[in-house]
């Protein structure tokens, strides 16, 4: 069933107690786009304000109850260390920032906020009715995967079960090699950096 028509791939959907769905995508131009969940045109919720250095915004999680949602500000420069977990009250259209360097927030029912920071899995105590963190942030677990784009491989379950996929993509380095039918590697003279997807030319 198709919901919605999109300006370019998701990067992130949560569906709210009201039936409503909130999107993002990888198109810098629009941050937070709201659709029904019974389908139709999307409405745009959040644009990344770029004389403050905001690229997109991305990774949205309602919080119960529907009144807000948690997502995520990248930035044009520092890479996920800039990046930013921030609240959008959806009563008042209020935005504020809750963790500086963080990414990919969610709300678990212990009362806190779990997002990742620098390959860590870090919570922080929040307050649901004023939509603000409390306390020090701690570290959860040392070493989970985070994508490029800010992304946490982790759940919380709503009886506090946690399931993550330890390791981390930042700053990895590849070094390109060939391989032979019999699986034998030799590498090909390149400093090693993060390759992606290669291909051969024709020739």
């Amino acid at each position: 069933v198709t919901l919605a028509a999109l300006d370019s791939p998701p990067r992130g959907v949560t569906w709210g107690p009201e039936d409503t769905i909130i999107v993002a995508t990888q198109a810098t131009a629009t941050g937070l786009q709201r659709v029904a969940a019974a389908g139709g045109p999307t409405t745009v919720l959040t644009r990344p304000d770029r004389a403050k250095g905001e690229l997109d915004h991305l990774w949205p999680e309602l919080l119960p109850g529907g009144r807000a949602v948690l997502f995520t500000i990248t930035a044009v420069t520092g890479g996920l260390d800039a990046a930013q977990v921030a609240v959008l009250d959806l009563q008042t259209g209020t935005r504020t920032v809750l963790v500086r360097g963080g990414s990919h927030a969610h709300y678990v029912s212990s009362g806190h906020l779990v997002y990742a920071a620098a390959g860590t899995l870090r919570a922080v105590p929040f307050d649901l009715a004023r939509l603000q963190t409390r306390g020090t942030p701690v570290p959860v677990i040392p070493d989970v995967m985070t994508t490029g784009f800010g992304a946490v491989d982790a759940v919380v379950a709503g009886d506090g079960t946690l399931a993550y996929v330890s390791g981390s993509l930042r700053g990895a380095s590849r070094t390109l090699v060939w391989v032979d039918r019999q699986g034998r590697e030799t590498p090909i003279p390149a400093p090693p950096r993060t390759y992606l997807y290669p291909r051969l030319s024709p020739d």
